[in-house]
């Protein structure tokens, strides 16, 4: 089995991922292919990239089994170079909006999967978690460091601590999750949402993605940072989309937004 099938369908690319007999463990070629996928879809031009995993299953988390024992033996540093690290980095870097469609059980490195996209929906009867202190590990600091904002320092605490388990309805309180989505309803509610994004227009969703992204790291904007912004604003400002924006909406119709 590929560790990954792409398909791209109205400028909207789906990502089906894993082994669901092996819980969608996230696999050292799984980890590979990630990012190269996320690539294509971007090259053909997605406007959105779903990712779900394959069968009634997110993900297990990383192959703690294929962690080799030498890891920080010679250089710590070196850890941050692991596939895993560099597949969570390509998926936060995505160009363009990313939606987790979390379609079961997400435990470890699986939650780091889902909070490294843009928007989470969890269908209801999945249970999120990291259990790296039930392994006696210590998660990753770019993946605390995530979890942190995302969820605030209690919630984070709460989550790495206990390393329990947490149904949807808590996950959604705590922040891990936007969206929790009846079973039967969830695969359509996912293509409605991937939908609507696709059919905003590219140049304000991705450059709005890149200031929030920018912004969630919660250190003020320097004066070079303040004008890449502005200049983000100004290119929206001229494109042709804002124009075919303000004529649809002169006219009372859809806008058809063409990305330039």
């Amino acid at each position: 089995m590929e560790p990954l099938d792409l398909k791209i369908q109205d400028s909207v690319a789906l990502i089906e991922f894993g082994d669901p007999a092996k819980r969608n463990l996230l696999t050292v070629p799984l980890l590979e292919a990630l990012p190269l996928a996320i690539a294509e879809a971007e090259v053909r031009g997605a406007r959105v990239v779903v990712l779900r995993g394959r069968g009634d299953v997110w993900s297990g988390g990383y192959d703690i089994g294929a962690i080799p024992a030498d890891l920080f033996d010679v250089d710590p540093r070196a850890a941050l170079e692991h596939p895993f690290e560099r597949c969570m980095r390509a998926v936060e870097a995505c160009v363009v909006p990313t939606i987790a469609a979390v379609n079961g059980h997400a435990i470890g490195g699986g939650v780091e999967l889902a909070v490294s996209c843009d928007l989470r929906w969890a269908r209801a009867g999945a249970k999120l978690g990291v259990t790296a202190a039930r392994l006696g590990l210590v998660y990753p600091h770019s993946g605390l460091a995530k979890f942190t904002r995302l969820l605030g320092p209690a919630n984070a605490r709460r989550l790495l601590f206990t390393g329990d388990l947490f149904d949807t309805a808590t996950a959604e309180r705590m922040g891990l999750v936007d969206q929790v989505v009846a079973a039967g309803e969830f695969d359509a509610e996912v293509r409605a949402l991937a939908a609507r994004i696709a059919a905003a227009a590219p140049i304000a969703v991705q450059g709005m993605k890149q200031v929030l992204r920018r912004l969630e790291e919660g250190t003020p904007l320097d004066a070079a940072e303040v004008g890449d912004i502005l200049r983000l604003q100004q290119r929206s400002f001229a494109s042709e989309d804002f124009r075919e924006g303000r004529a649809a909406f002169a006219a009372k119709r859809p806008p058809r937004f063409r990305g330039r």
